[in-house]
Parts: structure tokens; C-alpha cells; sequence
């Protein structure tokens, strides 16, 4: 996904509207500026002052170690291309999210918002039996989608409460 869509997207779900303007001169180069005049040439900082700007107490994390892990998150998904996107699901469902509800900590925060969108397309194609193949993603997935109040830019995505293949 276009890293300037993302954010742009990120600001729509948190309602975040007219208080700056996004530029992409390309995939990697982001420039953010402010009405105030700031200016942010990369997405981790850019990412990071939407975050910010969301009214949700603690949504770049409430601690250290929880904005650590956002940071890492949004690393991760800067690091990371579509072509990967396959690997990025197996790496989170067997050595991420099997005890974890949320990716930073026990709250919903940017890190949840940011990869959840950067999944979206690719779960929204899924059949069910994919989605119980990354079983650990679909149940975070599905509970970010209930947090994320984002109906109005994506539709939700059906998940099965039973298992229906072995």
C-alpha cells in the first residue's frame, strides 16, 4: 500500500481532518506539513504526530516500552513490502499474536490502526478457510475492526465464529 494513502486513511478513521496537508514525491518520501508549519519528511514521524493528534489517551503508546513497540510496528510495516504480505501473516500468527490482543500492549493504539489497514486488501480477498489459516490475525483482526470504528472507508469483513475446516 502506498505509504501516503495510509496515513491519509489513518486521518480519515481518526477523523483528523484540515489540520495538515500529505505530499508523496514517492513510495518512501513523505512530506507532512502542518498548519502550524511543521514539517515531517518521513512516515515514522509523520505517522507518529497523527497518532498524536488522536483523542485517544495513550494511542502511541501509554508507556516507554508500549511507544517502543509502536515504533517497531511501524518499522515493521515500512520495512515490509505487499510482495511479503503472505510471510508478514504467518510471522505474526505463530510468533506474535498468539497470546496478544493487541500488537503494543493491552490497548488499541496506532500500530493496530496502521497494520490492520495495511491488511485490509488482503484480508478483504480471503475465503474463510484463509482466515482460519492465520487464526491468531483473524481474531486481532476482527477486534480492531470492531475498535477502529472504520465502516465508512471499509466495509467489514465477515469472519465465521466457528470453525468450519480442520
Amino acid at each position: 500500500m502506498d505509504l501516503t494513502k495510509l496515513l491519509l486513511n489513518v486521518s480519515r478513521v481518526l477523523k483528523i481532518n484540515n489540520i495538515f496537508s500529505l505530499e508523496n514525491s514517492n513510495n518512501e518520501d513523505i512530506h507532512l506539513k502542518t498548519k502550524d508549519g511543521q514539517v515531517f519528511d518521513r512516515f515514522i514521524p509523520a505517522a507518529l504526530h497523527i497518532g498524536q493528534l488522536s483523542s485517544q489517551k495513550g494511542f502511541i503508546g501509554s508507556t516507554k516500552e508500549e511507544q517502543g513497540c509502536v515504533y517497531q510496528w511501524l518499522e515493521y510495516c515500512l520495512l515490509r513490502n505487499q510482495s511479503q504480505i503472505m510471510d508478514i501473516l504467518e510471522e505474526m500468527n505463530t510468533s506474535y499474536m498468539i497470546k496478544k490482543v493487541y500488537l503494543a500492549g493491552n490497548e488499541f493504539t496506532l500500530a493496530d490502526l496502521i497494520m490492520y489497514l495495511y491488511l485490509y486488501e488482503t484480508y478483504s480477498k480471503f475465503t474463510f478457510q484463509d482466515k482460519e489459516t492465520y487464526s491468531n490475525v483473524s481474531r486481532w483482526f476482527r477486534q480492531v475492526q470492531n475498535v477502529a470504528c472504520a465502516q465508512d472507508l471499509y466495509p467489514k469483513i465477515c469472519f465465521s465464529k466457528t470453525r468450519l475446516y480442520t
